[in-house]
């Protein structure tokens, strides 16, 4: 099972969202599959997304999730501040992580 949590203009995905409340949104898990496959399963486009998160860490569209695996998903609109430079390969990062640099 995959555990999506769903922020700003994302929760309309499910029902009767609060923005008072988390928005989760529950998915079988698909041996294999990557961040941008269950992306376009929910029937999103990465255009559609800000940064995203798996358990935790930003979420890589090639990464593939486990069973289990808790995602956040933030809208286009919302973003770290300054791009999260010091999350993407600026700054303090491990050696062996791959980064995205801008």
């Amino acid at each position: 099972m995959l555990n999506i949590y769903l922020y700003g203009c994302l929760r309309k995905l499910v029902d009767n969202s609060r923005v008072t409340e988390d928005t989760k949104m529950e998915l079988e898990h698909i041996e294999g599959e990557t961040f941008i496959q269950l992306i376009h399963r929910i029937g999103l486009e990465k255009k559609d997304l800000g940064d995203c998160f798996r358990n935790g860490n930003l979420v890589k569209d090639d990464e593939v999730l486990d069973d289990g695996d808790r995602i956040g998903l933030f809208p286009f609109n919302m973003v770290l501040l300054c791009g999260g430079q010091h999350l993407k390969g600026h700054g303090y990062t491990q050696s062996e992580k791959d980064v995205d640099y801008y």
